[in-house]
């Protein structure tokens, strides 16, 4: 009897490592039954409950929808279409990319580090009327970096009108913070670096034909792990320039040989693993 116990608490142990392994949220088609909860943080963590976007509505478009990255947790959904409804009084649809996955988690053969927990959202930073947009362009339309990296200069393609964008997207009170280009961001600055939301919007590399926004803990999500909170300051300052630089050196000479080393996969939240044990 005892062997028998041992042996199946080994087999339950192995089984538990194997999908620690090897698992993929993107098997994952549909989202848990049940309340919607954010468990873990956003680059390690998963959503239960999540709630689908709808393909379109009254300012706003989703694009890229055959990836199936369209699901968030309520608070996020709600904000998305909150925003498409000040999109739409400016004449203008809020394009609306990747969320998380069916199950959240991490997304396989993708550059994302976080979208893991439901509160995380790209959105184009690119307008179209209504009447412009063509079905082609959901998987079609390549948006255009506005940043030449080399210059650590905005392009021809920025247009001063985007800085209503970052206003709209930024101004409201659960948006914890919106990653933008260093370039972008200084040039927020020059145009208004006293407005309300500016301290939200965060320099980081990349991000030149996107905004990357995430939005803060839900009130009573027990589980979802916040972000250490930042300065309400505007973060118009002499470190964008850093920034700047940093990527225009990497943009003309490449990056610095052993200067990035791949971070290791963390453990999975253990009500994050539940999931992979309950579909074995």
């Amino acid at each position: 009897m005892h062997h028998l116990l041992r042996t199946l608490l080994l087999i339950g142990f192995s089984i538990s490592v194997s999908t620690a392994q090897n698992y993929s949220y993107q098997d994952f088609k549909t989202p848990t039954e049940g309340a919607s909860e954010v468990v873990g943080g956003y680059a390690n963590g998963c959503l239960l409950g999540a709630e689908k976007m709808a393909m379109s509505g009254p300012g706003f478009q989703l694009v890229r929808q055959s990836r199936q990255r369209h699901f968030g947790h309520p608070a996020l959904v709600n904000y998305l279409k909150n925003v498409g409804l000040e999109r739409e009084k400016r004449g203008q649809l809020l394009l609306v990319s990747d969320m998380s996955q069916p199950r959240g988690g991490r997304m396989h053969h993708s550059a994302h580090a976080s979208h893991q927990n439901g509160l995380d959202v790209d959105i184009w930073l690119y307008e179209f009327t209504p009447e412009a947009f063509q079905e082609s362009y959901i998987e079609g339309f390549g948006v255009p970096s506005v940043v030449d990296k080399a210059k650590g200069a905005l392009n021809h393609h920025w247009r001063e009108d985007y800085f209503h964008l970052f206003a709209d997207i930024a101004s409201f009170p659960e948006v914890d913070r919106v990653f933008i280009n260093p370039v972008i961001k200084k040039e927020l600055c020059n145009i208004d670096e006293n407005a309300d939301w500016q301290y939200k919007v965060r320099p980081w590399f990349g991000h030149d034909d996107h905004l990357h926004v995430r939005l803060q803990c839900p009130e009573g999500a027990t589980d979802c792990m916040k972000q250490a909170a930042i300065p309400k300051v505007s973060g118009c300052n002499a470190d964008l320039d850093n920034w700047i630089k940093d990527q225009s050196d990497v943009a003309i000479n490449g990056p610095k040989k052993g200067s990035y080393q791949k971070p290791e996969t963390p453990a999975l939240h253990p009500r994050c693993q539940m999931l992979f044990e309950e579909s074995i």
